[in-house]
């Protein structure tokens, strides 16, 4: 298992920074979310993000752009 420093390293190797803001963006949303609103379906929400991520890694998909 690897510790938070370690992961981010190995997260950092293997996926370029357009993959990782794409992914961290969508976190942060769902996080933001999950705080927020009282009555979510928080097992949907974390599915939908989990089927982003997986979408995301594939190769040759077209990333979402970050809005500044």
């Amino acid at each position: 298992m690897f510790d938070v420093p370690g992961l981010v390293v190995e997260l950092a190797n293997h996926l370029s920074p357009s993959r990782l803001q794409a992914i961290l963006g969508d976190v942060c949303h769902i996080r933001e979310q999950l705080m927020s609103v009282t009555s979510i379906n928080r097992e949907l929400l974390i599915t939908d993000l989990l089927l982003r991520i997986e979408h995301y890694l594939q190769p040759g998909v077209v990333l979402p752009v970050p809005h500044l």
